[in-house]
């Protein structure tokens, strides 16, 4: 069935007078607003519209596209003749239109899972090679590590023993807090409750030092990274730093995973290479087993200083994991695939499961600055929301409010909190490597450009060409008809991955049955 003739059959098929639109089957007026179906009708009579629908595939069906409008002239290094020109004029209406590139799920679904398949390839080539990484470092020592915050306050948890759930936090007596609250709860929480994280006492929960946590996490892995390959391993192998750093390489890769509490908690490849990364084995000594030992070790080591004087020292939190990555059959631990797939899974999330948001709250007109009182779009407050009015628990509330306040402190003004504070606080990278851990996301994303140029039959450019660009911002997103017909789009591509899909674990079955 041809891409249009989907369209028509989702959402408008004309039989006389009679219409289909999204599941819904009448005449025209029965149910179904009257200037929606004038609009798609006019939108689907447009010259321009078998062109814009190619535009929509093209770009995956992105959820929140960018236009822009210009051109770009390619010419001859030598002699300046003009050998192509890329003008927007003749595209419909005038623009060209581009993925957003979102990575987040929540805002635009194609973008984030090119952004995750991207990530998957990233943290799997630095497992078992390809990409330009040498299927030798699969044998490089490596684990995965969970480092956890700390404890800001008693929250609600659920506590599953071999597949057995328990009270959440079973107390004797009826002990209260300060507060006058119960510090316990004898709830056996269900996996979607929605209590799950929040704190038993919202009074004696830390918000203030929750806040800060998760502004300094990122600086806190620094730590933990530089500890672990210049303090720990080396003193474990009875190296110097400097000798340990001729012989041996630690390169990691790590993606941040929001807990329900509010907190954020890392997931990590870490690996010991060569002095050449992953192109060179680490000596015989360098093994798992020490890499494992070190990082419980460093984790429990390391300390932020706050950003105020006075203020507690920040750490990670008791709870560490390390687990080994094992590769073929048996063994105990994770495969490759699990744990790439892990890591890229939350690569595309954020604050959601909190139940936050995922756009910042700052004023557009003054950046969140209030103009010293003057700004007319927020009144001075720099806020682009009241906060009081967000329609998000109160759990997340109060750590959304806590973060715009420490924000507008001196003390805190170089963690720009306020420009976080919608994440909790947290404004460091999601996903992030080490410099030799494997392939960048860079490449992979000019080695798809390259793929769809030749898939296109575009030659690749000489070296000796000037190419001149001149482009600029011309809008962005669909009107409502649009939106309805791009949705369509994404469900037709969407269909064909899966048919794409099964037709591939069917072939492979088949190869395997013989």
């Amino acid at each position: 069935m041809c891409l249009h003739l989907y369209y028509r059959l989702r959402y408008h098929v004309y039989v006389g007078q009679d219409v289909v639109q999204a599941g819904k089957t009448g005449r025209v007026g029965d149910g179904i607003e009257p200037w929606f179906d004038r609009a798609l009708l006019a939108l689907m009579m447009q010259p321009e519209y078998r062109a814009w629908e190619e535009q929509v595939r093209l770009i995956g069906g992105c959820e929140h596209p960018i236009y822009l409008r210009g051109r770009t002239v390619i010419r001859d290094a030598g002699s300046g003749v003009v050998l192509s020109v890329f003008d927007s004029a003749a595209l419909p209406y005038g623009r060209l239109m581009v993925p957003c590139g979102n990575r987040r799920s929540s805002r635009c679904g194609p973008c984030s899972r090119v952004y995750a398949g991207d990530t998957f390839q990233r943290i799997r080539a630095g497992l078992i090679g390809g990409k330009g990484v040498p299927e030798e470092v699969a044998g490089h020592p490596m684990v995965f590590a969970t480092l956890t915050a700390p404890s800001f306050g008693p929250v609600h948890t659920r506590v599953d023993r071999n597949g057995v759930v328990l009270p959440c936090r079973a107390r004797r007596g009826g002990q209260v807090c300060e507060h006058g609250r119960v510090v316990g709860c004898g709830v056996r929480h269900g996996p979607d409750d929605p209590a799950l994280g929040t704190p038993l006492c919202p009074a004696c929960f830390d918000y203030t030092s929750a806040v800060l946590w998760n502004a300094h996490a990122g600086r806190l892995w620094h730590r933990f990274c530089d500890d672990l390959r210049r303090v720990t391993l080396p003193g474990a192998s009875g190296l110097t730093k400097r000798e340990f750093a001729k012989l041996v390489r630690v390169s990691f890769t790590k993606v941040a995973e929001y807990q329900r509490r509010g907190l954020v908690h890392f997931h990590a490849v870490v690996r010991l290479d060569g002095p050449d990364g992953a192109k060179s084995m680490p000596p015989v000594w360098a093994t798992a087993e020490l890499l494992s030992e070190t990082i419980g070790q460093s984790a429990r080591r390391v300390r932020v200083a706050a950003a105020h004087k006075g203020a507690q020292d920040l750490m990670w939190g008791a709870q560490f994991d390390v687990q080994p990555i094992v590769f073929g059959d048996g063994g105990e631990g994770l495969s490759a695939a699990q744990v790439a797939g892990y890591i890229a899974k939350y690569a595309t999330k954020g604050a959601e499961c909190v139940g936050t948001l995922d756009r910042p709250i700052t004023c557009r007109k003054c950046g969140g600055t209030g103009l010293g009182g003057a700004c007319p779009s927020c009144e001075g407050t720099g806020l682009g929301v009241v906060i009081a009015d967000l329609p998000i628990p109160s759990h997340a509330r109060a750590l959304v409010a806590t973060a715009w306040h420490l924000g507008g402190l001196p003390e805190y003004e170089d963690l720009r909190l306020r420009a976080w504070a919608h994440q909790c606080g947290f404004g460091g990278h999601f996903s992030t490597a080490s410099r030799l851990y494997s392939v960048t996301m860079t490449r992979l994303r000019n080695d798809r450009a390259a793929w769809q140029r030749a898939r296109a039959g575009l030659a690749e450019l000489p070296d000796d060409v000037i190419v001149e660009s001149e482009w600029e911002f011309a809008g962005s997103g669909y009107s409502a008809v649009e939106a309805e017909q791009a949705a369509a789009i994404r469900e037709a591509i969407e269909f064909n991955r899966e048919l794409a899909r099964d037709a591939a674990d069917e072939l492979a079955r088949g190869r395997d049955a013989a």
